[in-house]
């Protein structure tokens, strides 16, 4: 290892101790500690419903790639969990795949269809584009439905994973450990992003596209990488409901209430930050899961009428969302709380 190279590895040591130094680092440390005690006390609803935080939350975190980071209000994502979600059901129960090939599957698809729409749409701005990606959501589920002797058409089709994988994702304690891991890496992905070139280019064309071209970002490239690797962890999220609820059907998957879903958390939580998406997925879905199972049917429906009437509340109270409120105790904690020196300070 080279002296830069040492020198650049004890500088990135040195930030983990003083986060971990500060109280907000302990708080965060014994948020992790309390998630993965769960499952000891938690019932098999609790954790189901935690399942679903996750699977949404890794949707929401790449939506906010785009969304947030980049600016660009795409309203398509649900073509990309569908990917993932069929290529899984189609792979594994028509062709015999495993899973992993089958998911790798639709996390490639995903990708070549972001770069081939982003290339054309990229070049359209504000809401033209919010509705070319709704008109690329609904080409898809027409397809889906046109061919419906090989998708299963408007009814979709059941999932049946292998029996040693059956196990896995029937065990709720098991699958709550695992889904919750990739939602973890979702998040170290998402915070990569926003510190590494990509995010920062992301972030001056988000702020002012013509003047970052000016200063030499090409700008249509970051945009496409920044929507691709988006559709990569969307169609990971499809894949991991198709295998986890056993069932996938166009409403379900490609679906523009999904793609609204996704912006309208990122929204609540707070556009363009890490943590915006974990906090409005943490808030809406489980709001979302009780109104759907205590009313049901029809009037499930109506906890899209309770985003929009959360979303109003944030709009007026936290206009830049929810995670603004948080920062408001986070600093509380820091200020009030001793922190921890550590020998890296001294």
């Amino acid at each position: 290892m080279s002296l830069q190279q040492r020198k650049s590895t004890e500088s990135i040591a040195e930030k983990i101790i003083k986060a971990v130094g500060k109280p907000t680092g302990y708080l965060s440390l014994l948020v992790l500690l309390v998630a993965l005690a769960v499952p000891f006390f938690a019932t098999n609803y609790i954790l189901h419903i935690l399942i679903l935080v996750f699977i949404t939350g890794i949707g929401a975190i790449a939506w906010n790639i785009i969304g947030g980071y980049g600016g660009q209000f795409a309203l398509g994502n649900a073509v990309f969990y569908g990917f993932g979600a069929y290529s899984v059901a189609l792979l594994v129960n028509n062709y015999g795949q495993s899973f992993f090939v089958a998911l790798a599957v639709g996390i490639v698809l995903s990708v070549l269809v972001a770069v081939l729409v982003g290339y054309p749409t990229f070049t359209l701005s504000g809401h033209y584009f919010a509705l070319a990606t709704i008109a690329v959501v609904e080409g898809m589920l027409y397809l889906v439905l046109f061919f419906g002797d090989f998708t299963g058409g408007a009814i979709g089709q059941s999932v049946t994973p292998a029996p040693w994988l059956a196990d896995i994702v029937g065990n709720r304690v098991i699958a709550f450990y695992i889904f919750f891991g990739i939602f973890l890496l979702s998040i170290l992905v998402s915070t990569w992003v926003r510190y590494s070139k990509l995010g920062y280019y992301l972030l001056a064309i988000r702020e002012d596209q013509d003047a970052a071209a000016a200063l030499g970002v090409n700008t249509t490239r970051y945009k496409i990488y920044g929507f691709a690797l988006s559709a990569a962890m969307t169609a990971l999220a499809g894949g991991m409901y198709a295998i986890y609820g056993t069932y996938v059907s166009p409403s379900g998957a490609f679906s523009l209430d999904l793609s609204i879903q996704y912006a309208l958390i990122t929204l609540i939580g707070g556009m363009g930050t890490i943590v915006g998406p974990i906090v409005g997925t943490l808030f809406m879905v489980p709001i979302q899961q009780y109104v759907t199972t205590v009313l049901g049917g029809n009037l499930g429906s109506l906890a899209y009428i309770g985003y929009g009437v959360v979303l109003i509340v944030v709009i007026i109270y936290a206009p830049e969302g929810l995670v603004t409120r948080l920062s408001f105790v986070r600093a509380w904690i820091d200020n009030t709380l001793p922190e921890v020196k550590s020998d890296a300070e001294d």
